[in-house]
């Protein structure tokens, strides 16, 4: 069994093209849009820091 994503259809050579990178890329952009940008702004290290502070604060 493989997974793909049909890309086209030719009906008079009675073809159908598909394509498991198509598939991938139509899930990641779905993942996306569902939880937000793929990147989220802060770095490990303002991650961290912040991280840090609040330890020591304590």
């Amino acid at each position: 069994r493989v997974d793909a994503m049909i890309t086209g259809v030719d009906k008079a050579s009675r073809r159908v093209s598909v394509s498991i990178k198509a598939l991938e890329m139509k899930d990641e952009q779905e993942a996306i849009e569902q939880f937000g940008s793929s990147d989220s702004g802060a770095s490990l290290g303002d991650i961290l820091g912040a991280a840090l502070k609040n330890a020591a604060k304590e």
